[in-house]
Order: C-alpha cells, then sequence, then structure tokens
C-alpha cells in the first residue's frame, strides 16, 4: 500500500501536469468537461482533507511550541487566514459523525457547497434529528438543479426542526436606520439594515422606481451610474410621500404560504424564507389572495385578455417562483415576464396552462427566447375544486395531528 506521503507526491504530479495544461487549447465541449471535472474533485480533496484533520487534530501534535490551538498551527504553517481554518476544522469535526454526507460528497453527488450547507444546520440541539434525516436531506439535496433551491428546503427543515424540539424562534432583528447629516457640507450619511419583510418592501418600489428613471435617462440621453438612480429613486419615495394624501398605503409584497413540496412553506416572492413570526406585525394591513392549486396545476380559469394581469399573474408567480428558461435561470418571479408557452400569435391562450415565468432577458432577446412544448390544457370543473380543497383539508388534520404526536414516521417528507 502506497504511503501517504508518496500519494501526496503523486496528487502533486498530477497538478503540476493540469497546470502546464493550456484549457484554451482545447475543444469548447472539452473546456466544460475539464471545468466541472475540477469541480467535482475540488470538493472530493475537501472531504479527504477533512478525514485527515479530525485525527491531527485529537493527536494534539499541533500544540509543539505552545501553539494554543489548531487554526492557529494551520494559519501559521500553511499561510491559511485563521477563520477560514477554523471553518475547515469545524467541517471536519461534523463530517465526521455525518458518514452520508460524507459519501455523498465522495461521490459526486454533493458540492462543497451542499456540504457547507448541511453543516451549517447540524447544530447541536438538532443532532439526533439531523441524523435521523441525513439520507433525507442529502437526497433532497441532490436532487436539486439550483443549490439556491437546496438552501431554501435546509431552511425550512430548520424550521420545521426548530418546531418539533420546541426550539423557541424569534422574529428577525427590527430594522434600523441610521443617519447622520454632515455640519458643513450638509450631505446625508444612511447605514442600517432591513429584516426580510420590511425590505421586500422597500426593495420593490426602489427597484421600480429605479428602472423608471433608467428608461428616463435613456430617452433624455442622461448618463448616471445604478447608484445615482437608486438614490434619486429614494428621494422620489421621499417626495411622493410628503405629497400623499389620504390614508397610509397598504405593504407591497407577496408571500407564499403552503404548498405540497414543504408543508411549512413561507417565502417571500423573491425566494427568501422567512418565518409566520416576520409576518406578524403586517397582517392587519396586508392584502391577501390564496391560490389552490390542484396537483401542479391551479384551479384559476383562463382569461381571455392578450397579456397576463392580475390574478392569473399571481397564480403563475406563485406556482413557477422562478424563470422557468431551461438553462435552470435562478431570477426570482418577482423580477421575471410572463411568457406564453404557444405565442398567442400562433393562436396560444393567455391561461395559466400556457403561461410560465421567464427573466427579462431570456423572455426579450430572440437568440436566448425558446418557446417550450405547451402543457397539456384541461378545463377545470367544480368537481376538480372540490377535491382540491378535500386534499388541502385532508393535508391539513394530518398536520395537526403531527403537531400533537412528533413521532418521526408521521412527519410526511421529513421522515
Amino acid at each position: 500500500m502506497s504511503s501517504s506521503a508518496t500519494l501526496v507526491e503523486q496528487m502533486h504530479e498530477l497538478i503540476d501536469q493540469l497546470a502546464a495544461l493550456d484549457p484554451a487549447s482545447l475543444p469548447a465541449e472539452e473546456q466544460g468537461k475539464l471545468v466541472m471535472a475540477l469541480q467535482r474533485e475540488t470538493t472530493r480533496l475537501a472531504v479527504v482533507t477533512a478525514d485527515a484533520l479530525v485525527p491531527w487534530q485529537e493527536s494534539g501534535v499541533w500544540r509543539a511550541g505552545g501553539t494554543l490551538r489548531a487554526e492557529l498551527a494551520i494559519a501559521r504553517d500553511a499561510r491559511r487566514e485563521r477563520l477560514a481554518a477554523r471553518h475547515d476544522l469545524h467541517r471536519a469535526r461534523v463530517l465526521a459523525v455525518l458518514p452520508i454526507v460524507r459519501q455523498a460528497a465522495l461521490d459526486g453527488r454533493l458540492s462543497i457547497d451542499h456540504v457547507d450547507l448541511l453543516v451549517r444546520h447540524f447544530t447541536t440541539v438538532r443532532a439526533e434529528l439531523f441524523r435521523r434525516c441525513e439520507q433525507w436531506l442529502v437526497d433532497r439535496c441532490a436532487s436539486r438543479d439550483l443549490f439556491d433551491d437546496a438552501a431554501r428546503d435546509l431552511k425550512y427543515w430548520a424550521m420545521w426542526a426548530d418546531d418539533q424540539l420546541g426550539v423557541r424562534r424569534d422574529p428577525s432583528d427590527p430594522s434600523t436606520l441610521y443617519a447622520s447629516r454632515s455640519e458643513v457640507t450638509g450631505e446625508v450619511l444612511l447605514d442600517g439594515h432591513l429584516n426580510p419583510v420590511d425590505g421586500d418592501i422597500v426593495m420593490r418600489e426602489l427597484q421600480g422606481l429605479a428602472e423608471e428613471l433608467r428608461l428616463q435617462d435613456r430617452r433624455d440621453g442622461v448618463e448616471r451610474t445604478p447608484a445615482q438612480r437608486r438614490a434619486a429613486a429614494l428621494v422620489r419615495m421621499a417626495a411622493r410621500s410628503v405629497n400623499a394624501e389620504g390614508t397610509t398605503t397598504r405593504p407591497l409584497f407577496q408571500v407564499l404560504i403552503g404548498d405540497e413540496t414543504a408543508r411549512h412553506l413561507c417565502e417571500l416572492a423573491t425566494g427568501t424564507v422567512v418565518t409566520p413570526e416576520d409576518l406578524a406585525p403586517h397582517i392587519d394591513t396586508a392584502v391577501m389572495q390564496t391560490f389552490l392549486f390542484d396537483a401542479r396545476h391551479s384551479v384559476l380559469g383562463a382569461s381571455r385578455q392578450r397579456t397576463f394581469r392580475g390574478a392569473l399573474r399571481r397564480a403563475i408567480q406563485v406556482r413557477d417562483r422562478r424563470c422557468q428558461h431551461t438553462s435552470v435561470c435562478p431570477t426570482p418571479a418577482s423580477d421575471c415576464d410572463v411568457d406564453h408557452r404557444t405565442p398567442a400569435a400562433r393562436g396560444g391562450p393567455t391561461s395559466e396552462i400556457n403561461g410560465r415565468m421567464e427573466c427579462r432577458t431570456h423572455n426579450r432577446h430572440p437568440d436566448l427566447h425558446g418557446h417550450p412544448d405547451p402543457l397539456p390544457e384541461r378545463e377545470v370543473t367544480g368537481l376538480d375544486l372540490l377535491r382540491a380543497k378535500a386534499r388541502w383539508w385532508a393535508m391539513r388534520d394530518l398536520e395537526l395531528e403531527d403537531a400533537a404526536n412528533p413521532d418521526l414516521e408521521h412527519l410526511g417528507p421529513f421522515a
């Protein structure tokens, strides 16, 4: 059997050979294969590194010379950043007790980002429950085309786990804003943070106004940076508020609640997962609209108009949640157009079945835009609606039963 020093030397020589390779001289297809292969091997090497870190740390050999902590030895001898070394040690300790995650990474099913995502959600309080759900969590992450979708799934799992364990979940920190004005120049400096819901309300309006200003600048031949347009949009928001009459407007944000893929679904239209506690301050003033889905399709009827508007547009946003282009584009539905699968010019109806979300770039550029096969049209009857409602209430009853009897065997997708 080869010694560790021999294996490392062989790896060193292989890396030298790869470094001597000129990727630009390769055919485009081979370049793609090389890039993806190196991504997978980077993950595998990180796992092997983690395997070595645990016994090395436990041996205490790093204490030689009075070194106080293992990450300090790595930072000194490997010229690493100290916090990055600490992160690697933590990852190694968690992987040592998660064999399914480790093997999935070695098999190429998970990236190192997936591994770190799982490690982040493996807390002391959730440890036992995490191990019982480990295979499901790995399969869930591996099945997702986008890392963002896997991260959303893990956030929902963490919320569910904390509910089962009785962990108190507080709402996000209150939004804060600091403003200071220079007595010399009169300039104002803004700093602070907005919680997810407040941030969505502000950003939707800010982005909309900034886009109006961009189009206006283009018509008027004005050159401004995006940052300058956002500042101008903020001033316009304030001006509108000063000139507004009547009662305070209701908050403008969209929240998706309830879905067969995750029974505790609660997220903004941008895909940001929020807790029900985050929504509580807005319930009294928010406008609420519900959509009942029948499996993949909602029960909303078709409209006769040429463009997707109002409830029809919102129903498609809720269903698709992001751009549906075949490239697996991550643009959230709130920033997308609704596209006809079969173009209206070719007789395609303006219906939910024939609609899909596409980001503006994919939808508005002919060389990027594609028309997938339309979904099969179907007539939704009153009986379909009653059946969908019955399934929904049956799911709600099961959820109440689960809350009263938190046994993993009765916890649906998290069992």
